[in-house]
């Protein structure tokens, strides 16, 4: 009795012993793990970049950095001018105007800019190249 109910444990995927790793969830193409077929995945090393995809990368990098420090620096400082709500596109609109001259508001757009700038920092040191 002690046999079937661990046999029927098993094949529902749950264990007596919650240390014990789980075979149904290390599941590979090849049913062998990395590690039982003594190397790495064929996609880790069998690939290198070429030099225009890397020259691609950094090109990318370098402008998402710019767009998202720009911006940043738009968001945080363009809330507080008195541009932002004094702006003749909203002559039509007084309850947009309202909206933008709330100081909450104001402070939320300035909060995406902070966020922004902690994008482009992090994306600038977090970069790293395939050698």
């Amino acid at each position: 009795m002690d046999l079937s109910r661990t046999a029927r444990q098993e094949e529902s995927g749950v264990t007596t012993n919650p240390e014990a790793p789980n075979s149904s969830s290390y599941s590979s193409p090849s049913g062998l793990l990395p590690a039982e077929r003594g190397s790495t995945p064929p996609d880790a090393t069998s690939r290198h970049a070429s030099r225009a995809e890397i020259w691609a990368r950094r090109m990318f990098l370098v402008t998402f950095v710019l767009l998202c420090t720009l911006l940043g620096v738009f968001l945080i400082v363009l809330p507080w001018r008195p541009e932002w709500a004094d702006n003749p596109l909203f002559s039509g609109f007084p309850w947009v105007k309202t909206i933008f001259a709330n100081p909450f508001f104001r402070g939320i757009c300035s909060g995406f800019g902070v966020l922004d700038l902690w994008i482009a920092i992090s994306e600038t040191t977090h970069y790293h190249e395939d050698v």
